[in-house]
């Protein structure tokens, strides 16, 4: 990660910004994501799912939210950066009191050598499975994944694609306080190997470079749904954003069977134990 330097005497906006807040509010939706998961798990199951295992949790956003969201919900979050999920814990899971934080853990470990406790749902968020680039590493932690889920389990990922996902570019979102940068630096068609940073600009003109860095393979939806299989789920399910009339998106999910290619899209995906 590159910090922007102070000039002049003057500390920049950026030099004193925290990556972490920046990118909850830029990239992640904790609520909305648990709306979702519960409303899906609901229409699938005929209950309610009470525990939630987030891999690579980072801050354990999602875990804050799933167990502020029930008094009856737990949450286990597994990440290999303990800086990253210790700055979680102070921010935002210590200062919601021990009734939440009390049902809340959470363990440095790689993903693929955690299997229990046997939970009701998991997830794999912000396209960070993507860090595996074969197919025998991502069917491994797949099949981890199965083992760790209930009778009734499901497991929920997201997945980027389109055309602009295989190309160079920015992609650019102004919050205002700060302007969010997605850049897609190296796209390799050969093997989908593709390298990502994410900048965030600020209005005094610094800006916080390569706060987060992303080596990645991009996965289509064929392969993903194969590989869960494969690893013994039983269906597989794809969740499309329906749009308003200016192609934004209005929060209503439905289960396609044909879907256009587009420039960019980004959808939801569960698997059934």
């Amino acid at each position: 990660m590159q910090r922007a330097k102070t000039t002049g005497g003057r500390r920049t906006m950026a030099s004193q910004a925290d990556r972490h807040a920046l990118y909850e509010r830029a990239v992640q939706d904790p609520a909305r994501d648990v709306r979702f998961f519960s409303r899906i798990y609901r229409k699938l199951r005929g209950h309610d799912a009470l525990s939630l295992r987030e891999d690579f949790c980072g801050t354990a956003a999602l875990c804050h939210a799933w167990a502020e969201s029930m008094p009856e919900r737990t949450a286990l979050g597994i990440d290999l950066c303990q800086e990253t999920m210790d700055w979680g814990w102070r921010r935002r899971i210590e200062p919601a009191g021990q009734e939440v934080a009390g049902r809340i853990s959470l363990v440095r470990a790689d993903v693929r050598e955690i299997k229990r406790p046997k939970v009701d749902l998991a997830c794999a968020l912000n396209f960070s499975y993507f860090c595996f680039k074969t197919r025998a590493e991502l069917v491994e932690y797949f099949r981890v994944v199965r083992a760790g889920l209930g009778r009734d389990g499901l497991f929920f990922l997201d997945l980027l694609g389109g055309t602009e996902s295989m190309c160079e570019g920015v992609t650019e979102h102004d919050h205002g306080d700060f302007v969010y940068r997605w850049e897609q630096a190296r796209f390799n068609v050969i093997n989908h190997d593709f390298l990502c940073y994410i900048h965030f600009d600020f209005p005094d003109g610094s800006r916080l470079s390569k706060a987060f860095t992303y080596e990645w393979r991009l996965w289509t939806p064929v392969e993903l749904r194969e590989l869960l299989v494969e690893a013994g789920f039983s269906k597989v399910h794809f969740f499309w954003e329906k749009t308003d009339a200016d192609g934004e998106g209005t929060g209503v999910f439905y289960e396609p069977s044909y879907v256009e290619n587009q420039e960019i899209w980004w959808t939801y995906m569960a698997a059934e134990a």
